[in-house]
């Protein structure tokens, strides 16, 4: 029988909880998993940021990823981020026991980011954004889960770095490296009985006077960008961060392992030139390095072979550091990765009422940054030329057709040159000739009204054959006084106009960079750096000019050179260019009354 009281639901059952529901740990935790998630995907993958291809703004990771997926050399951060993914799971059992305890020195990290966000928005450029990527990441995790998380995670969000290509690195890195490989290369094939020589960057055979052989009749190779170990420099360093972390315990070990990524890049490189020099002595150069079509290099199957020697070379030489440093330890350090999550309860939250303050922080600056996007002007209201134009109506930078005891010719733009240059372009080039028989071509190029219009002589003249044997900045003293910072480089590129017959030609040349409001600058990533923290803090668009000042000398037998030649041209055009400067450079002060007469002024 079913009296009335059992039949009587127990109350209690039905109550409703009295709690908050921002202060129920599930509520909290979905918001956060949903919320935080949703204002990254707004910042970094919806929000047009950048320019990429000088049309359209992309967002960052839209741009990012269909930039890095058309170059070879940086296809390896599209698996930073599955990685990064990675690593977390791996720390998910550590994760499963910590509880939200947020700080608000979270903010710190999170405000830089935005800042960066903004900078690079503003300066419509993608490398503070990769950075904002980063920060905000960190302000994020500290914000709403604190300091124990972000210790945790650290490795991962610093690895997270190689998913952003450091292209700017590959010169500033690359030139250095390449003549110190040639040396090395140099230097072994010496110690094992080849004779070589290196200059600069090439790496040639030895005259040999008893088998009447000059220099560079058995080889001649000359070590590129790619060959520099830049190309793989970058893929095994994030190789030898992951392996450390993996396979070693202690930091100390794992430090070392990385920063031993960088001679075992070059260690690498040396052995694929000594398999190019051995290939080139015993089958010839188009089998060893391939063949030279106009200005593309082919290269040969056995070419592409020997560069698989770097990754071979330096990750044995990875491997065999680890075993090392904690060999017998190794399969134990492999295995405390990957535990199952702990059973129970997660991610415990003791302050909600905080946790959500710090969370709304988190969800409400982003959206306050973005309002502040939409307000900043980011079009590109180009500033007046730092350079004299002509006074006829061709808009082209102007240079004078005499000066002292040196008369110049004009020369157009070729065509290779209107190709390979951007649209708006101008180029003013003339070719001086003194009474004394010394020549010196001039050319001032003006850029375009797109961004990094302008290409560095370092790229243009490896791939017209010439090898760089050295760049220097110098100081210009200008016959008006005024004092300017340029770059010289030393040149040369040899030819066979007969068989048996090598000769070389030599030649300096001189290059800066002037900016819209007469700042001048020798360094090309410097000039870069200008034009946007002027955009960004000065309100100025420059239209950048470089001038380029070429001299060649006389072509002289291989191995029979004239140093007081060189020592000569440079002298003679030194004094050249501290009178032909100012005829074209304007003053800061003409500059602005220009600039306020043409409504350009900032």
């Amino acid at each position: 029988m079913v009296t009335e009281s059992t039949r009587t639901p127990n109350v209690s059952t039905f109550t409703p909880s009295t709690t908050p529901f921002y202060e129920q740990p599930k509520m909290l935790r979905r918001a956060v998993l949903w919320g935080l998630p949703a204002v990254l995907l707004l910042l970094f993958l919806f929000w047009p940021y950048q320019q990429w291809d000088y049309d359209k703004r992309e967002s960052i990771l839209i741009g990012w990823a269909r930039w890095v997926s058309k170059r070879a050399d940086w296809q390896f951060c599209l698996l930073v981020p599955g990685l990064v993914g990675w690593l977390v799971w791996l720390r998910r059992d550590e994760l499963c026991r910590l509880p939200w305890q947020g700080t608000w020195r979270g903010l710190l990290p999170l405000g830089l980011g935005l800042f960066l966000y903004w900078v690079g928005y503003k300066a419509n450029t993608g490398y503070p954004g990769f950075l904002a990527v980063q920060f905000v990441l960190a302000g994020f995790i500290l914000l709403v889960a604190g300091a124990s998380w972000m210790r945790t995670l650290f490795f991962a969000w610093l690895f997270l770095l190689f998913t952003w290509p450091m292209q700017p690195l590959e010169d500033s890195v690359a030139s250095p490296l390449r003549p110190r490989t040639a040396a090395m290369a140099a230097a072994v094939l010496n110690t094992v009985g080849v004779p070589a020589v290196n200059e600069g960057s090439a790496l040639q055979s030895a005259p040999d006077a008893e088998h009447g052989l000059q220099i560079g009749d058995a080889f001649s190779l000359d070590v590129d960008a790619k060959c520099s170990g830049i190309n793989s420099l970058f893929a095994l360093m994030m190789i030898s961060a992951l392996l450390g972390y993996l396979a070693l315990k202690r930091p100390r070990s794992r430090f070392i392992l990385f920063v031993c990524a960088v001679p075992l890049a070059v260690a690498g490189n040396v052995v694929r030139l000594l398999l190019l020099v051995a290939g080139t002595k015993q089958f010839g150069v188009d089998f060893a390095v391939g063949r030279h079509i106009g200005e593309h290099q082919e290269m040969s199957p056995y070419h592409t072979f020997a560069g698989f020697a770097v990754f071979g070379i330096a990750l044995a030489g990875m491997f065999a550091l680890c075993w090392l440093f904690e060999g017998r330890e190794m399969k134990a350090n492999l295995k405390r990765h990957g535990r199952p999550p702990a059973a129970g309860e997660i991610c415990e939250i003791p302050e909600p009422r905080r946790t959500l303050a710090r969370l709304l922080a988190a969800l409400i600056l982003p959206l306050l940054l973005l309002g502040m996007c939409m307000c900043t002007d980011i079009g590109f209201h180009v500033a007046a030329p730092g350079v004299k134009l002509r006074s006829d109506d061709s808009r082209l930078p102007f240079l004078p057709l005499s000066l002292g005891d040196y008369q110049g010719r004009e020369y157009d733009m070729t065509a290779d040159e209107k190709n390979l240059l951007d649209e708006g372009v101008r180029l003013a080039r003339n070719v001086y000739a003194s009474a004394t028989g010394r020549q010196i071509m001039a050319t001032v190029i003006l850029s375009g009204f797109e961004k990094r219009s302008l290409h560095r002589p370092e790229v243009c003249l490896p791939n017209q054959g010439w090898t760089v044997t050295d760049r220097t900045q110098i100081p210009l003293h200008m016959a008006d006084g005024r004092e300017i910072s340029i770059m010289m480089m030393r040149v040369f590129r040899d030819a066979e106009p007969k068989p048996g017959v090598k000769v070389r030609t030599r030649a300096i040349n001189f290059y800066w960079y002037i900016g819209s409001d007469g700042t001048s600058c020798a360094d090309h990533y410097e000039h870069i750096f200008l034009s946007y923290y002027d955009a960004v803090f000065r309100n100025i668009q420059h239209r950048w000019a470089m001038a380029s000042i070429y001299v060649p000398l006389p072509e002289q037998r291989v191995g029979q050179e004239d140093p007081m030649q060189e020592l000569g041209a440079a002298e003679d055009a030194k004094e050249f260019l501290a009178r032909l400067a100012p005829t074209f450079m304007l003053t800061k002060e003409d500059w602005l009354k220009g600039a306020q007469a043409s409504g350009t002024a900032p």
